[in-house]
Formats: structure tokens, sequence, C-alpha cells
């Protein structure tokens, strides 16, 4: 009989907690720094909050990763409620935050097995991973397998977006490669991909609807013609121009699920207001 699963992740993953809550995903909140405040992401300050207060900050917010502590609280809650036996915690990119290495000293605390993968990804690209290894679990995969479904869903899915400014990226340290479009960035529209782990340079364009049209070239070139299992659209407190841009690219991809939210607002301190990007998980 194959051992209980029970699934972690992290708040950079922008499930719904009502998705999470449906598909037994546990979600650990990293923290926003202001204020002199420590601030669980999602739950003491949500995104509409971080936004408007984005916009008229003197000082701006960091972020900090999961502690290993919250990890293992979580571990065991996890277990505990599930009845499982073991635990498959898959995280955010280790190269944009420490919520991986967190993982791993969370998973020393306890005393049943915990297994932890980076995934390389964020938002809905760490997201799309696990609602997979939710599927796998549900249909009686063993530990291996889910696993490795994560493993083969991060590869196969792409995220790519566009800013309206390189400062939030550049004093979070986050940057990446993109750094090389710094001298010109007051003239600019960049578009960026998390490659690999990091962000990373796609092109610069002067307009916000290249730079739209850009998104959408990037990401036909990763789907190479292949059907699209999940579709996420997020944004930076721009929801009305987020929703056009998603019913767009739904004629273009025709996915099988459709997702639309802001960016998770521990994101949002990175990428800054009127930030759009596109996921896609395609098939295999």
């Amino acid at each position: 009989m194959a051992s209980r699963v029970a699934l972690v992740t992290d708040s950079t993953c922008n499930i719904y907690p009502a998705l999470a809550a449906e598909r037994h995903i546990y979600v650990a909140p990293l923290y926003i720094v202001w204020r002199a405040e420590s601030l669980k992401d999602g739950i003491d300050i949500q995104e509409p909050e971080l936004f408007k207060g984005l916009a008229d900050a003197k000082q701006l917010p960091s972020t900090s990763q999961v502690s290993p502590q919250d990890f293992a609280d979580m571990f065991r809650q996890a277990r505990a409620t599930e009845q499982a036996d073991e635990i498959i915690c898959a995280t955010i990119s280790q190269s944009l935050s420490g919520t991986y290495a967190s993982a791993i000293q969370a998973k020393e605390m306890v005393d049943f097995p915990v297994h932890v993968i980076d995934t390389r990804q964020a938002s809905w690209a760490l997201g799309f991973p696990m609602l997979a290894a939710a599927d796998a679990r549900d249909a009686g995969a063993s530990v291996q397998d889910i696993t490795q479904v994560i493993r083969d869903t991060a590869v196969r899915t792409w995220l790519t977006f566009t800013i309206e400014s390189l400062e939030y990226l550049h004093r979070g340290g986050r940057i990446g490669g993109a750094s090389r479009f710094l001298g010109s960035a007051l003239n600019i529209k960049p578009v960026l991909e998390l490659k690999d782990g990091i962000v990373s340079p796609v092109d610069k364009v002067r307009t916000r609807k290249r730079a739209l049209e850009r998104l959408i070239k990037v990401t036909e070139t990763f789907a190479a013609g292949k059907p699209i299992n999940r579709l996420a659209v997020i944004h930076g407190n721009a929801a009305e121009e987020a929703e056009i841009f998603l019913n767009h690219v739904i004629t273009i991809f025709n996915p099988r699920d459709t997702y639309l939210s802001y960016v998770t607002a521990v994101l949002g301190v990175h990428v800054g207001p009127g930030a759009l990007g596109i996921i896609i998980e395609k098939a295999g």
C-alpha cells in the first residue's frame, strides 16, 4: 500500500486559499517586513493593501523567507490533518528566496520523512506543479512518482512578465541578468522571464502594447504548439488590463484551466505596481 502523502508549499505559489483548501495543499507564508512590522504574506497583509501602500511609500518593504520553525509546524499540521506518512514540500526557486533552505532545515526538526524540492519557479509556475501533484496524489501515486510529477511539471511551466519599473527588483536584489537594462530603465518597458530559477531579460520595448505582444510571442515559443494544461495571468494592481489580456490569450492558447490573480503580496514587493505576467503549463 502506498504511503499517504501531504503536500506543502509556500505562499509565492499564488494558489487561491479556497483552492488550496479544496486540494489539500498546505501553504506556508513568507514575510513582508514593513513599518516595523513582520507581516505574513496573504494573512496579515493582502495584495490590494500592499499595492496601495507601495504607491506612496517613503520606504519600501523588504521580504523574508518562511522560517524553519514555521515549516516544521506546518509539516506536523499537514501530517496530522491528512493522516499522512510523508510530506512533500516544493518551494520557490532558491535563487530568489531562502525558503528552500528553511524547508531543508525544517525536515531535520521533525521525526517523519519530508521530501523537499526546489522547483526553480515562482508564482503560478510553482502553483501549477503543486496542482499537478495533488492530481497525482489523488490518483494514488507513490511518493517517488509525485515528486517526479512536480519536477516534470515545473520544467513544462513558463513565467514571463513585464513591469513598469526595474526599481523594485533592483532594490530587492532579485534583478538577476536584467541588471543590464538598468542604464536605459527610464525609457523602456522590460520584458522578463524566470529562467533557470532567476529573473532574466527577454527584451526591452518602448510601449506597454509592445511589451504585451512580446509576452505572447515568448510564451508561444515555449509552448511549441503543444496543448496547454493550465494558464494564468497575474498582475500588480492592474486587474482590468489583466482580465482583457487573459481573455485575449485564451483565444490563442486554448488552455484547459485558467486563473487570474494578483501576484502574491510578497512577490509584489519585488515587481511593483503595474506588473503583468503570463504563466503556462504545457502538456508533456
